[in-house]
């Protein structure tokens, strides 16, 4: 995570640089911001923006301790680690522990890689308005600079992901397990970046399949729906084809692709997906 030092004076090579703290928070939260979404776009979660501006706001605070004096380089590390599993926690939420060391190494990587980059700059290039102090940079630079910096990392980051997806997993058949109610299905499924339906509420991904392959484990909600009925129990999402528009009812299960696990809904259509597929599903879904 980058923290940006924010004494009222800078006394480093740069002598008589003032910083203003309500700038610089802005600044940390902003920079905050982009790194959490990036972590999570990374490991494919989903989370609300309401969370990431809020633990992003915490990270933020937190470059209140290089107010301290110089610090030892391993109580940095042990300081920022702390607070990166603080904002992990916020962002995701409780979690299994493998779960949660994952998320917080994702995390503290995004982070750390940023912060050395701007090591890296000071260390080759040495801006005449630029300090390292405590594992920290601080740029006397226009907040648009630092704002145009960070958007495009954030978009280098969505650009490597999607491409990464595309080749990896675009047109892959997987073998998918849906799990309801103490019954369970395995199923063929295309992975298919095309498919871009989410749940209105959460934003989690769907799975789209066939109902005849997991009648089973459909709700009697969904099965009436298709028989004509409309109960206000029944989850839908609007679902738009090439010729047409309709309302596809969705529910909450257990699902697993190719063993790994899946964060998302299950959606279900009359309609054939494919000779040899039962299911389609975005990448995205599968949670690392």
């Amino acid at each position: 995570m980058l923290f940006l030092n924010y004494n009222k004076y800078v006394q480093a090579e740069v002598v008589g640089l003032v910083v203003y703290v309500d700038v610089l928070i802005v600044l940390n939260l902003y920079i905050n911001y982009f790194l959490i979404r990036a972590t999570v776009m990374i490991m494919r979660r989903v989370c609300s923006r309401k969370k990431c501006v809020l633990s992003a706001f915490i990270g933020a605070l937190g470059a209140l301790v290089i107010l301290l004096p110089e610090l030892p380089f391993f109580l940095v590390v042990l300081i920022k680690i702390a607070l990166g599993a603080l904002v992990v926690f916020i962002t995701f939420g409780k979690q299994k522990p493998t779960d949660f060391a994952i998320c917080v190494l994702f995390f503290l990587v995004v982070s750390f890689t940023f912060a050395g980059i701007m090591l890296a700059l000071w260390t080759f290039a040495a801006p005449l308005n630029m300090v390292w102090s405590n594992g920290t940079a601080y740029f006397n630079i226009p907040i648009s600079a630092i704002a145009a910096f960070t958007a495009a990392a954030y978009c280098a980051v969505r650009l490597i992901r999607f491409f990464a997806d595309k080749r990896l997993h675009c047109n892959k058949i997987c073998t998918v397990t849906i799990s309801a109610d103490k019954c369970k299905i395995t199923i063929r499924g295309l992975c298919d970046t095309g498919n871009e339906l989410c749940d209105l509420f959460s934003g989690k991904p769907v799975v789209v399949c066939n109902l005849d392959k997991i009648a089973p484990l459909v709700p009697c909600e969904i099965l009436d729906y298709f028989d004509g009925k409309f109960t206000e129990a029944l989850r839908v999402i609007p679902c738009q084809t090439i010729s047409s528009e309709a309302l596809m009812p969705i529910f909450k299960a257990d699902i697993m692709i190719d063993g790994k696990t899946a964060d998302g809904f299950v959606g279900v259509t009359k309609k054939t997906l494919g000779s040899d597929v039962d299911c389609v599903f975005n990448p995205k879904i599968i949670s690392i």
